[in-house]
């Protein structure tokens, strides 16, 4: 298993609207754990009935724990220094819009229902391969061994592009790969 740990870009501002989304999606996660799974039947984005307000709130919602550890490790790593250039509303914005646009292209290629902030966090990655092309990504492994090595931000980011790509087109169940 691969997963970004940090980058090596200094901020120079204290990126609260990214802690802000994480927390905001770990409490809501717990608090949906708790609650009956009607509350997330509800607010999925469903590509055969989409209601406006489902296309926001999906964005909220994660399956599992692994699912949530997972975008919130690469919203960390990557949406501090998209806010730290963005600015806070700009980040904010771009971030919403981001998994928006992810779910209109999951309703456009899917009939599936869909959470998760997959969408937006591959936005922000996005965004951040735009605005960073030569930084450096440390990477943790974890496989036999544990380790770390760093490779380039656009070597990282255009091979998830095509994992994705390829895993959509193998037709790998259980996750949005076209909303990454």
């Amino acid at each position: 298993m691969f997963f970004p740990i940090r980058t090596d870009r200094q901020l120079h501002h204290t990126p609260w609207i990214n802690y802000g989304l994480i927390g905001l999606n770990a409490v809501l996660f717990f608090i949906r754990d708790v609650h009956a799974s009607k509350q997330m039947i509800d607010h999925q984005l469903d590509p055969l009935a989409p209601q406006l307000l489902q296309f926001i709130t999906y964005q909220f919602l994660h399956a599992d724990l692994s699912h949530l550890i997972g975008n919130m490790l690469f919203l960390f790593v990557f949406g501090n220094s998209v806010e730290d250039r963005l600015g806070k509303l700009g980040f904010l914005s771009f971030y919403l819009a981001g998994g928006v646009l992810a779910g209109l292209g999951h309703c456009w290629v899917e009939t599936v229902p869909v959470i998760g902030a997959s969408g937006s966090v591959a936005a922000v990655t996005g965004a951040y391969l735009a605005l960073f092309p030569m930084s450096n990504v440390t990477i943790g492994y974890w496989f036999v061994f544990i380790g770390a090595f760093e490779v380039s931000s656009i070597v990282l980011i255009f091979f998830q592009i095509g994992h994705n790509v390829v895993m959509h087109l193998l037709g790998a169940p259980g996750v949005a790969y076209m909303a990454h």
